[in-house]
């Protein structure tokens, strides 16, 4: 109810109980039919007791309405209260635009966003578009005119630019609804007001973010704090093949290699708990399988709280960084004429050679200086001369083995690092192959050319501790061969030259012997220590040289067994042996078989049986009267083969021995297992016999074991009476050596070795 309204309705209530006071006043008066000057005193105190009825009520009415207005100012100023106290919370400010007078109320919190005090703004609304940007007046207008036009009470918001008191201009977002009248007229328009510049500079500075995110060329992953992949960049696509629809929700574990173990992921994790970063090298795998390399950085991030909050890993793919790498590291370490390692590649090698040899291998460092070459540079020109430099590396290095460098040293010399290389022999050897390579001409641009080179050799650990004693050992070594009249090698000391050049020579001559027939069989007799009675001879190969005689086995036969040639020598032993049997059967005193040595080469080498069978056809001789001595260690080095073969040769008739019993690693489990008849004790055992009390010790053992086994024993180099005699006392069944007869050539003269072969 209004307050018009009010004052009517007290007004008429008064105006009735005043006339109703009067007429049932007047009315009690006449019907009381008093005299005229009771009545004159009775109408003086109706008068004065409506007096005072009215003043009652008059206090009364005015109480109340004092009451309630005091009741009403409490409860506006406990509203005004909340609402400053909510603008000021949210820091907004409130106006309020009277659009008749055209005065506008400002809160002090509104011009504090201005950063002026309510007096210096006031209430004028022109003072206010003072403040405004020109640019967003026009714009201000036109949302003031649409909200009138349309007389619209919904709640309308818009952002200006207003200047501050500092200068700058802020960002003001305000927030309205125009009011109306009882008649629907606009009346007035009212609302608040915030300052949004932080917000908008928020917003900017993430839509930046956003758009580096997304045009950046790194790949950019973000897991939530449980490693749940919550987001990626089109760069991750780009570079991985997962789209976001693939891998979100998944770990990133999802693109592992596997290539990394769990120590390194440990480490990584360690880091980014201490240091909330890593960064590094990591291999992931790509959609479609192919394994790459990334520089990986992992941020951790926190909240407000200080909590784990996600994880942003920002990686980039290094596959073309690692190729430029490789192929930098490969001009820098080879020599771009030839292809071949340059000189700081092979001093490395040599250098890492060199640590290994001290505790694993020995190896050879070979210079290789080509003769004369310098002449066809300044006769057919450097072309010429480089197109024939990379002839000759090409030509060596189809020469290398395993572990084995060749370089390009500069100029025309090269290197050559064997990294396995046993002894001197074998190092001449493969200076000699290099050398030979380079025998066949070459034919480069309508041009013939036959090339020849000089070679130093230096073998280490034995010449040389360093890598600058090495290199330097091979090309004093170089100076030699070059000194010596060129296309040939040296090594670095004297003897071992003249060592290696003999093992050289002797394998080319052993090559000849066998062409020339320089090859002699000779037997030495095998008795029976109990009755003396010669049982058998063994065969044993002599080489005749033309100019040095008689050269002993302990000379050329490892040199055989080196070079391989001993396959070939073994076979011709045996079917020389056989063949002398089959003579000496004609005979009337001839031993009852002949012993043939095989060597490790040809037992390993398969076929042995088939080998002996076609040897036995050939010269028809039984297989009883043969006997095939085989060495413990070529039975040890594969003993379930050579337990195969022993059976074949068995099954053929032939006789078995064990060699050089006690000087190999024997099984006596596979001992007992091996179809052999005859254990043979090496000379070693003999020679201190019968005083020297460990070979004693062993010879009683080995006689007891092999007659425990059921096998023969025969002892070898029996040498004086006193040895034979103690061995025929502990019941040594047979015995050889010189006490009975040296090794002698049988009649008549053996048949030339390339029968054999």
């Amino acid at each position: 109810m209004s307050l018009h309204q009010g004052a009517v309705r007290l007004t008429l209530v008064y105006l009735l109980a005043a006339g109703l006071w009067i007429v049932f006043s007047d009315a009690l008066l006449a019907w009381l039919h008093l005299p005229a000057e009771r009545i004159e005193q009775v109408q003086l105190l109706k008068g004065l007791c409506f007096v005072l009825f009215s003043s009652v009520l008059l206090y009364l009415i005015l109480r109340a309405h004092l009451h309630q207005q005091a009741r009403m100012r409490r409860t506006l100023r406990a509203s005004e209260e909340r609402l400053n106290l909510a603008l000021a919370s949210a820091r907004e400010g409130l106006w309020d635009w009277d659009l008749g007078s055209d005065k506008v109320f400002f809160s002090p919190g509104y011009t504090a966003l201005l950063g002026l005090q309510p007096t210096e703004l006031g209430n004028s609304r022109a003072r206010w578009l003072q403040q405004l940007h020109p640019n967003d007046r026009a714009r201000h207008e036109r949302t003031i005119a649409d909200i009138l036009n349309n007389a619209s009470q919904e709640t309308f918001e818009v952002t200006l630019r207003m200047r501050h008191q500092d200068g700058d201009y802020r960002w003001i977002q305000s927030r309205g609804q125009l009011q109306l009248d009882a008649q629907g007229r606009a009346e007035r328009i009212i609302g608040t007001a915030s300052d949004i510049s932080q917000r908008r500079a928020n917003e900017h500075s993430l839509r930046q973010a956003a758009a580096v995110f997304d045009a950046t060329q790194d790949g950019v992953l973000v897991t939530d704090s449980k490693q749940k992949i919550v987001h990626v960049n089109p760069a991750f696509t780009r570079i991985t093949g997962y789209s976001p629809e693939d891998i979100i929700g998944r770990r990133p574990n999802h693109l592992s290699s596997g290539r990394h173990d769990r120590a390194f992921y440990k480490r990584l994790w360690h880091a980014l708990a201490a240091r909330g970063s890593w960064s590094g090298e990591i291999w992931n795998r790509r959609k479609n399988g192919e394994i790459y390399p990334q520089w990986h950085c992992i941020r951790a991030i926190h909240d407000d709280k200080g909590e784990l909050s996600h994880y942003v890993a920002v990686f980039s793919d290094i596959s073309a960084l690692k190729r430029s790498q490789s192929e930098l590291d490969h001009l820098a370490h080879h020599d771009p004429l030839s292809g071949l390692p340059n000189r700081l590649l092979f001093t490395e090698r040599v250098e890492n050679a060199l640590k290994r040899a001290k505790s694993e291998r020995q190896g050879a460092v070979l210079l290789i200086d080509l003769d004369h070459f310098k002449h066809i540079n300044e006769s057919l020109g450097h072309n010429i001369g480089d197109l024939l430099l990379k002839a000759v590396g090409e030509r060596l290095a189809a020469q290398l083995a395993q572990g084995m460098t060749l370089a390009r040293l500069g100029g025309d010399e090269f290197g050559l690092l064997c990294e396995h290389c046993l002894d001197a022999p074998q190092a001449a050897s493969l200076a000699q192959l290099l050398l030979s390579s380079l025998g066949a001409p070459f034919n480069l641009e309508r041009h013939e050319f036959y090339m020849s080179a000089s070679i130093g050799i230096s073998l280490f650990p034995g010449d040389a501790q360093t890598l600058e004693q090495v290199l330097r050992n091979a090309d004093s070594a170089l100076s030699k061969a070059k000194s010596s009249g060129r296309e040939g090698y040296a090594f670095y000391t004297q003897e071992l030259t003249e060592f290696a050049r003999h093992r050289v020579d002797l394998v080319s001559a052993l090559h000849h012997a066998l062409d020339n027939q320089e090859l002699r069989v000779y037997y030495q007799p095998l008795h029976d220590l109990a009755s003396g009675e010669l049982i058998g001879a063994e065969a044993l190969v002599r080489w005749q040289h033309p100019q040095r005689g008689l050269i002993t086995p302990g000379e050329f036969i490892p040199v055989a067994e080196d070079s391989g040639l001993i396959g070939a020598i073994d076979a011709w032993v045996l079917q020389q042996a056989c063949r002398q049997m089959v003579l000496w059967q004609e005979q009337t005193q001839v031993p009852r078989f002949v012993a043939v040595n095989v060597s490790s080469r040809l037992f390993g080498r398969g076929g042995l049986d088939l080998q002996v069978a076609r040897v036995l056809a050939d010269t028809g001789l039984d297989p009883a009267c043969l006997e095939l001595e085989v060495t413990e260690s070529a039975v040890m080095d594969d003993p379930d083969a050579a337990l195969a073969l022993l059976e074949r040769l068995r099954a053929l008739g032939v006789r078995l021995a064990i060699d050089d019993f006690g000087t190999g690693y024997s099984s006596l489990a596979r001992l007992k297992r091996l179809p052999v008849h005859k254990l043979k004790l090496d000379m070693s055992f003999v020679r201190g016999l019968p005083h020297d009390s460990d070979d004693v010790a062993i010879t009683r053992a080995v006689v007891a074991l092999g007659h425990s086994l059921d096998l023969k024993v025969l002892a070898e180099g029996i040498e004086r009476p006193e040895q034979m005699e103690f061995l025929r006392q502990i019941g040594c069944d047979y015995g050889q050596g010189y006490l009975f007869g040296r090794p002698q050539p049988a009649e008549p003269e053996p048949t030339p070795a390339v029968a054999a072969s």
